[in-house]
């Protein structure tokens, strides 16, 4: 287990964690399925996308740059969400599997060792994946959306001066980071970079990218 903190200053802790936490929210919804037309024009705005948290990384100004153009180009919904099933759906062979034991089992299969190491970990914080034992609780969109819910009650803990709770939190937040997350989602999203046909997934990729990117710095101990 890791024990250095982000961050000894209060503020600047809860700032890190509400950039992070609005960036793993954002990124669960776009890998968790392909957007509605609603949706789509929505996280296409250029406001919006000027205002990622985490804007400043090269990977996420890529990112935001291509969904720009994906919006130029005009990619709509059924053409975005084909690229979605190509990429981590199906029918057929997936080009990134979302599912973290398809990555790092020696079968790479779901719902193997890796998938139970997962859920362990979503229960120590009391919650489940939404459909426990009918889909991988380790799927890419469900992992960030875990850390996502970390970062926030990690906030609260901030407000609330629980130093005990936001030291269990942030030790949560980089356990999962070393031992899950980063092990395998960078390599997810270079596959689903090199194999998109839309701008808006490369997109989505680059940001998720970046994310993790920034995670790491973030977070876990620098050499």
């Amino acid at each position: 287990m890791t024990d250095a903190a982000p961050s000894t200053d209060p503020q600047a802790l809860a700032e890190t964690l509400d950039r992070f936490a609005a960036a793993f929210t954002a990124l669960a919804a776009l890998l968790g399925a392909a957007p509605s037309a609603v949706e789509l024009a929505r996280v296409r705005d250029a406001d919006l996308l000027r205002d990622w948290p985490l804007a400043e990384d090269p990977d996420c100004a890529r990112g935001a740059a291509l969904l720009l153009e994906s919006a130029r180009l005009g990619e709509d919904e059924t053409q975005v969400r084909r690229d979605y099933n190509r990429l981590f759906y199906g029918p057929g062979p997936m080009i990134a599997p979302p599912y973290e034991s398809v990555h790092r089992s020696d079968e790479h299969l779901v719902f193997d060792h890796e998938t139970l190491q997962v859920r362990a970990a979503y229960a120590s914080f009391g919650l489940a994946a939404p459909r426990l034992h009918k889909e991988p609780d380790d799927h890419l969109a469900l992992e960030l959306g875990f850390l996502g819910t970390l970062c926030v009650r990690a906030m609260d803990a901030v407000d609330a001066r629980d130093d005990a709770e936001l030291a269990r939190l942030v030790a949560g937040i980089q356990d999962f980071l070393a031992e899950h997350l980063l092990t395998w989602g960078p390599g997810c999203l270079e596959q689903a970079a090199a194999g998109a046909q839309t701008r808006f997934y490369a997109g989505v990729a680059a940001l998720g990218a970046g994310t993790l990117t920034r995670a790491g710095a973030a977070f876990l101990p620098q050499p």
